[in-house]
C-alpha cells in the first residue's frame, strides 16, 4: 500500500498545500500565505484527495468541515515535514552550516521585542528560515500540546514546562494612563490607588494577568476590570481614550511609543517578570534549535540592550 501511494504521490507539494489550509482552516488565507491562487490551491486539494482516494474535506457553507481521514493526513504529514527539516539540518551540519527551518511560536506581548533576536540569530546563521507564530497565550499553549513547533516563547509557566524552560529576560509590567489623567499628576501613587478607577485588563489566563493578580493579592487588593481585551494595541488606545489604566509589559511601551500615554509612578512597581525560552517536549531538538538556545543564553540580554 505504501509502495502505490508513494508512485501515485510523486510530489509532497499538494501535502504542503493541504497541511496549511489545515491549520488555518481556510482555502483563502492559506493561499494569502502561500502566495497562491485560490484555485491553485484548489487544483492541488483535488490532487492529493485522487492520490488518497479518500476525501479530506467537505463545504459547509463558508466552513470547511475536515473529515477523520483529514486528521489522520495531518498528523503523518506533521512528523513528515519534521523529518525533512532534520534531514536539511542534518546535512548541513555536516558541513559546519547551521541551515533549516525553526519554528518559533511566542505570545503577543513577546512580539516586540522577538525581531531583535531573530535579526541577530539570523545574521549569525544567514542559511537559517524562520517559521514564527505569534497569539494568545491560549493559541500559544495549545500549539506546545501539539508539539507544533521547536521553541515557545512564555512569560507565565504552566508546572510542565518548568523541566523544558530557560528564563533569559527580565519582563518588567507597568502601569499607564492618559498624560491627562488624574494619577498622571502625581509624583508617586500607592498601589490602592489603582483600585480606584476604571481598570483594563488583558484576558484571563493571560501571563501579564496573572502576574497581575499575584502582585495585588499579596497586597490584600484587587483589581477589578472594567474591559477585558486581548491585544495590548487595542489596550493602549483605550487608555489614550481615557477610558482607564491599565498594565502591560514596558516591551509594549519602549518599543512603540503611544503618544498622550504615561507610565505611572506606582509603588513597588514595575512588577517583575520573566520570559522563558521553552523547549517542545517530545519533538526532537535539533542542532538548530540548541543553536538557538545557546544564542538566546548567550546574547539575548546584549542584544535587547542594544536595541533600546
Amino acid at each position: 500500500m505504501a509502495q502505490h501511494l508513494r508512485r501515485r504521490l510523486n510530489t509532497i507539494r499538494p501535502l504542503h498545500v493541504f497541511q496549511t489550509v489545515y491549520e488555518v482552516g481556510s482555502i483563502t488565507k492559506a493561499a494569502d500565505m502561500l502566495n497562491l491562487t485560490q484555485p491553485t490551491i484548489s487544483i492541488q486539494l483535488r490532487k492529493l484527495t485522487e492520490a488518497l482516494g479518500t476525501p479530506l474535506y467537505k463545504q459547509v457553507g463558508r466552513k470547511l468541515v475536515f473529515t477523520e481521514a483529514a486528521e489522520i493526513v495531518a498528523a503523518h504529514s506533521v512528523e513528515l515535514f519534521e523529518t525533512l527539516d532534520r534531514l536539511e539540518i542534518s546535512l548541513a551540519d555536516l558541513n559546519e552550516l547551521k541551515a533549516g527551518t525553526l519554528r518559533i511560536a511566542v505570545v503577543t506581548s513577546a512580539k516586540y521585542f522577538i525581531p531583535h533576536l531573530l535579526g541577530s540569530f539570523c545574521q549569525q546563521y544567514p542559511l537559517v528560515d524562520i517559521e514564527l507564530t505569534v497569539g494568545n497565550r491560549a493559541k500559544i499553549i495549545q500549539r506546545y500540546a501539539q508539539d507544533l513547533d521547536d521553541i515557545y516563547l512564555f512569560s507565565h509557566l504552566s508546572d510542565e514546562m518548568t523541566k523544558n524552560a530557560i528564563s533569559f529576560l527580565v519582563n518588567p509590567l507597568v502601569a499607564i494612563a492618559h498624560a491627562q489623567h488624574p494619577l498622571a499628576q502625581k509624583e508617586s501613587i500607592l498601589p490602592e490607588e489603582l483600585c480606584h478607577y476604571p481598570y483594563i485588563s488583558r484576558e484571563y489566563g493571560s501571563g501579564t494577568r496573572y502576574a497581575i493578580e499575584h502582585f495585588f493579592e499579596g497586597r490584600g487588593l484587587k483589581l477589578s476590570p472594567q474591559m477585558t481585551i486581548e491585544s495590548n494595541e487595542a489596550i493602549k488606545h483605550c487608555v489614550i481614550a481615557d477610558l482607564g489604566v491599565s498594565i502591560l509589559s514596558e516591551y509594549a511601551i519602549r518599543y512603540e511609543p503611544t503618544p498622550h500615554l504615561v507610565s505611572l509612578p506606582v509603588e513597588g512597581f514595575p512588577i517583575l517578570t520573566s520570559w522563558h525560552l521553552v523547549r517542545s517536549a517530545h519533538r526532537i531538538q535539533t542542532v538548530l534549535s540548541e543553536a538557538f538556545v545557546e544564542f538566546i543564553q548567550e546574547n539575548g540580554k546584549n542584544v535587547m540592550n542594544q536595541s533600546l
